[in-house]
């Protein structure tokens, strides 16, 4: 078992140095046989394996600014990190800013599953731009 906080950092350090370009590190932190309940941009729930995780990503290439700032977390003992994340996209001045809450196993060191929780107008969002 990690020490309190160990993964959290780590989470917190990954989302940071995304925002700044260089997503290496959080592609790292997920285990590659990684599972995720999220969301698709239509706001309907599914699993996602690590490659469609990341895939899914690919649409905030759409927008003309996109940022995930972690401001909150908590770990249990056991390694998982509750994260509150404030999410921010813009597309032209269509702009969509929430919190997202995201759990997080960590199974040595890594990812090996996790969920997310969005607001309904995270699809709205989506649909609205046409890109649901």
């Amino acid at each position: 078992m990690s020490n309190p906080g160990d993964n959290s950092a780590k989470l917190t350090e990954a989302f940071a140095a995304a925002d700044k370009g260089d997503a290496s590190l959080l592609v790292d932190l997920y285990a590659d046989d990684m599972t995720w309940a999220g969301f698709q941009a239509d706001g309907t729930q599914t699993v996602f394996t690590k490659g469609r995780f990341l895939e899914a990503f690919g649409i905030l290439a759409e927008l003309d600014e996109a940022k995930n700032e972690v401001i909150r977390t908590e770990e249990t003992p056991e390694g998982l990190v509750i994260a509150w994340i404030r999410a921010y996209r813009r597309k032209g001045d269509d702009v969509l800013d929430f919190t997202l809450v995201m759990t997080h196993q960590f199974v040595d060191g890594k990812v090996a599953r996790g969920a997310d929780m969005c607001p309904p107008s995270f699809g709205e969002y989506w649909k609205r731009l046409g890109l649901a």
